[in-house]
Order: C-alpha cells, then sequence, then structure tokens
C-alpha cells in the first residue's frame, strides 16, 4: 500500500496508524527515560520499572505513582491520585464508545488498555475519512507503536540511571519534565490561574506527610480553574 493511498483493509488501517504514529511517538521517548530514572529514585528495580510501564502505560498517572511510592505513601492513596489524574480517560472512553461498537469484546479491552492521548487524537482526526469499519484498527496500530515506544524508553532510563553514580542526584528530572508538559497547556487565563493556585498550595503544603500537598495542590488548581471559567463564561 502506498503511504498516500487511502486504506481498504483492517491490515492496510493498523499499518496506517503505525506509520502515522512514528513520528508522534519520538516525542514520548525523553518521558519515558525520566520515568525509568523516577522508578529508580522510589527504590524499584530495573526489572519493576519495565513490567510497572508495560502493566500501567499512563505516563504522567506513573510519574505520580512513583513519586508518592518513593515519599512512602500508602496503596489506598496512589490509587486516588491516579483516579485523579487519568479521569480525562472517561471522556475518550464516551467518544470512542460508538466508534468501537463493531469490535469483539476481546478487541475492546485491548483499545481500552491501550488508550492515551495521542492515539484517541488521531483516531478522532481521521474517524470521518476511514469510518467505523477501519479507523478503530487504525487505533489499534498506533496504540501498539506507542505502548512499544513507552516501555522501551521507560526500561532504558531505568537502565541508564542505574548506571549513574550514587552522588549524581537525578531528582531535578522529574519537576523538570512535568514543567515541559505543563507550558504548551497553559493557554489561556483558567488554566494559568489553575497553574498558579496549584503551585502555590502545592508549595506551602509541602511539608504533608506522603506528599499529599501535590494531591491537594492539584484539586486547588482544578477548582480555581474552574470557577474563572464558569465567571466568564456568566
Amino acid at each position: 500500500m502506498k503511504p498516500s493511498a487511502a486504506p481498504t483493509t483492517p491490515p492496510q488501517a493498523f499499518g496506517r496508524g503505525v506509520l502515522q504514529i512514528l513520528p508522534i511517538s519520538l516525542g514520548i521517548i525523553p518521558f519515558g527515560l525520566v520515568t525509568g530514572i523516577a522508578g529508580l529514585n522510589a527504590g524499584l528495580s530495573v526489572a519493576q520499572i519495565t513490567f510497572m510501564s508495560a502493566l500501567v502505560y499512563a505516563g504522567a498517572a506513573q510519574l505520580v505513582a512513583l513519586q508518592l511510592i518513593g515519599a512512602g505513601a500508602g496503596v489506598p492513596f496512589v490509587l486516588l491520585a491516579l483516579l485523579v489524574v487519568n479521569l480525562r480517560y472517561l471522556m475518550y472512553s464516551s467518544a470512542l464508545a460508538r466508534p468501537f461498537a463493531a469490535l469483539s469484546p476481546r478487541l475492546k479491552a485491548l483499545a481500552a488498555f491501550l488508550m492515551v492521548d495521542q492515539n484517541f487524537a488521531l483516531m478522532m482526526g481521521q474517524y470521518e475519512a476511514l469510518g467505523p469499519r477501519l479507523a478503530p484498527w487504525l487505533y489499534l496500530g498506533a496504540g501498539t507503536v506507542l505502548w512499544g515506544v513507552w516501555v522501551a524508553s521507560s526500561y532504558a532510563g531505568a537502565l541508564l540511571g542505574a548506571q549513574v553514580p550514587e552522588g549524581w542526584s537525578l531528582d531535578f528530572a522529574v519537576p523538570l519534565c512535568f514543567l515541559v508538559l505543563m507550558v504548551p497547556a497553559l493557554r489561556n487565563r483558567p488554566s494559568l490561574l489553575a497553574a498558579l493556585v496549584g503551585g502555590l498550595v502545592a508549595t506551602a503544603l509541602v511539608g504533608l506527610p506522603y506528599r499529599s500537598g501535590l494531591f491537594l495542590g492539584a484539586l486547588a488548581g482544578i477548582a480555581a480553574g474552574v470557577w474563572l471559567e464558569n465567571r466568564g463564561h456568566r
């Protein structure tokens, strides 16, 4: 199949997804490297980090979990933080329910596991052109590549981080990674207020146990952003 030709079969749509997501997947490699380093800082082994990346497959949520694990937080608190970070997937699932209606239960479960921001955006951008028969296969092809790159990059980060001398602190890598992710999202006044309030609250509550100040800061930032957005609508 030529790159410019429209796919007409599920295998062709799967291959189209692989080709179109490759350039985007390069952008998650630094994120995966930082996640591997964060896992080492939390006390996990290289094998444990790799297994976690393969099983959890959620970048920002995984970084938050590793930070909390490193601080000694209990399992219920870690799960609650992961739930808050991944709430957006409820909206993604609702949007994909109709396009994936014809898939078998097994493929629906696989599609749910592979759901991340990048392949969701690719799928929704091409759904009208490909239709319900082919678009899900494009999604599965893209998701397979993203999963493989994520696992490999986090493994590489853990492997490289394990070779760094103990005197070299790599703790700065995690907050730096979150800053890189945050800056492009600051597009309007509500998002700016949310970032400012969340940062101030988290900093003021930095002494709380289990780094719960991060969780409370996130809730305060969300509340502030929603308040300002609703005020603007009124």
